[in-house]
């Protein structure tokens, strides 16, 4: 659930939030607050969910807490306003990511007969005021790398980018992160990684465990078999108009990708 979705595409129902404080975009709607009752619902949603990949046979899920999605909006200072269990200091905020992670788990207990993976993704600040701050994200980190996953997933424009709340840091935020709990549980970074080049920059130069790859393999779906068989040279980059039907592009994905001028890298 994004808080920024207008009605007109919820089918006109008002959107949701942690709290009823719009998105900073232009024109976005004011989010109806959830009551307790509905995010404890909401909560059992995301373990249910999980019950049904095990047994549509996934090998794992990874819990969406990143991009202003709802478990981002009751971490965020700015979209969570509230003064009860969900909401009011950084460790109340802290309470619906965690609750949800032991939805997750204890689904995964009851169902998986056989090794299932648990990811926590995350966006580690935002540059709204009042904003998720570095040292939040730490603290929230501190506490998910003992809830039993088996990996974070630090969602970043760019794998090697620096702070944009702190400009006078030079150090990339992921390696911030490794830092503090590399040790403890594998990172996966991601972020403007295209070529194989920059996987090996993020793995070698960050220090990176797991590097993941999602617009490229959209650009180029042969990404990994062109490198296990020496072809890098010929990974695509960008997206022309005549690669369209090679890429097996969905109607609604093309609609999307040409709503989004800067998504992926389309040359017409």
């Amino acid at each position: 659930m994004i808080r920024r979705a207008p009605s007109t595409w919820l089918r006109g129902v008002q959107p949701v939030s942690a709290s009823d404080i719009p998105h900073v975009r232009e024109g976005a709607e004011i989010p109806r607050e959830l009551q307790d009752e509905e995010v404890r619902e909401i909560v059992e949603g995301f373990g249910e969910a999980t019950r049904r990949a095990i047994q549509a046979g996934f090998y794992g899920v990874e819990i969406y807490g990143e991009n202003t999605y709802l478990i981002k909006q009751f971490f965020s200072p700015h979209s969570n306003r509230r003064n009860d269990y969900w909401g009011g200091t950084l460790e109340k905020r802290m309470n619906f990511p965690l609750v949800v992670v032991q939805s997750v788990k204890s689904d995964i207990e009851k169902h998986a007969d056989k090794p299932f993976i648990l990811v926590y993704r995350i966006s580690p600040e935002e540059i709204e005021e009042p904003g998720i701050t570095l040292d939040d994200t730490l603290s929230l980190l501190m506490k998910l790398k003992n809830q039993g996953l088996d990996y974070i997933h630090v969602s970043l424009g760019n794998v090697a980018q620096t702070s944009p709340r702190d400009k006078e840091s030079n150090t990339p935020t992921i390696n911030i992160i490794n830092k503090k709990i590399g040790d403890e549980i594998p990172i996966i970074g991601v972020g403007s990684v295209t070529t194989p080049d920059d996987a090996l920059h993020a793995m070698e130069d960050l220090n990176l465990p797991l590097v993941a790859i999602g617009r490229g393999l959209i650009v180029e779906p042969d990404w990994i078999q062109k490198v296990k068989t020496g072809k890098e040279d010929t990974i695509r980059t960008e997206i022309h108009l005549e690669d369209r039907k090679d890429l097996s592009l969905p109607d609604a994905m093309w609609e999307y990708v040409q709503s989004r001028p800067g998504w992926l890298p389309i040359v017409k």
